[in-house]
Parts: C-alpha cells; sequence; structure tokens
C-alpha cells in the first residue's frame, strides 16, 4: 500500500475554500457572453446570405461586429470567439454580394427572366394601384417629355 491513499485528505491551508493552494478555479471573462452572441450572429449571417435576400445577412454581420467590439472590453485582444464571429461576418456580407449581384446580373441578362420579371412587376403594380406600370410610365412620358 502507498502513503498518498491511505489516510484521509488533509485540510489545505489556503482559508478552508476547498481548494488546493496551487489551484485557482476558472473565472469567466466578462464579454464572453458577447463573444459568443457574436459567433451565433456571425454564423446565422451566412446562413441567411444563401437565401438571396439583402438585408437579413447585413443586419446579422453588422451585429456580429458590434458585438464582438463589445465583448473586447478594456481588453487589447478580442476573444476567439469573437474573432470567429467578425470572420464568419464578413465571410456571409461576401456571399451575400455575391448571391444577390449574380441575381441581379441574371435578371437583367437573361431575355426570358426579364420579360417574365417585367410581367411580374406590370400585375403587381397594377393590383395595388390599379393600372400597370406600362401605363403609369407612359403617362409620365406624356406629361414631362423628360422620359
Amino acid at each position: 500500500m502507498d502513503n498518498y491513499n491511505s489516510g484521509p485528505v488533509p485540510p489545505f491551508s489556503n482559508n478552508n475554500s476547498g481548494y488546493p493552494p496551487y489551484y485557482t478555479p476558472p473565472t469567466r471573462h466578462p464579454g464572453s457572453g458577447f463573444a459568443a452572441a457574436s459567433l451565433v450572429m456571425g454564423i446565422l449571417s451566412v446562413l441567411t446570405a444563401f437565401l438571396g435576400t439583402v438585408f437579413p445577412p447585413i443586419v446579422t454581420a453588422a451585429l456580429a461586429v458590434l458585438f464582438a467590439l463589445l465583448s473586447k472590453g478594456n481588453d487589447r485582444v478580442l476573444l476567439p470567439n469573437a474573432k470567429v464571429g467578425i470572420v464568419t461576418a464578413v465571410g456571409g456580407f461576401v456571399v451575400n454580394i455575391l448571391v444577390v449581384g449574380s441575381v441581379i446580373v441574371l435578371l437583367f441578362t437573361n431575355p426570358d427572366m426579364k420579360e417574365s420579371f417585367h410581367d411580374q412587376l406590370n400585375r403587381t403594380y397594377e393590383s395595388l394601384y390599379g393600372e400597370s406600370f406600362d401605363d403609369t410610365l407612359d403617362q409620365l412620358r406624356e406629361g414631362t417629355g423628360t422620359f
């Protein structure tokens, strides 16, 4: 039998805290909540960027950067979660620009899509205002002569 496991554990001499003198319990960084929020918003930015919408990825990317900066506090460096949050936010923003840009280019270069978009615009405008977009545009051209 060895001497280490044969008897009761002696009390520690550090004010009876229950922890060994060489051990300090882990402390939570004050900005870790903001860093986690930054990471979540960055991931949401990437996920919403593939939906083809314009504003949700921009809003979530901006919030991710804001939360990352708020997590910094008075420290000189960002927490790792905040850094990943910024990287994913920038990635989501870039993907959003690429997806929306490719949709716009495809819309204006493909004649079939351009025609279907024009028909849909006329139907929507007519359901909202009672006359088609082309009729309204013709009235504007006749009235001002500048179009």
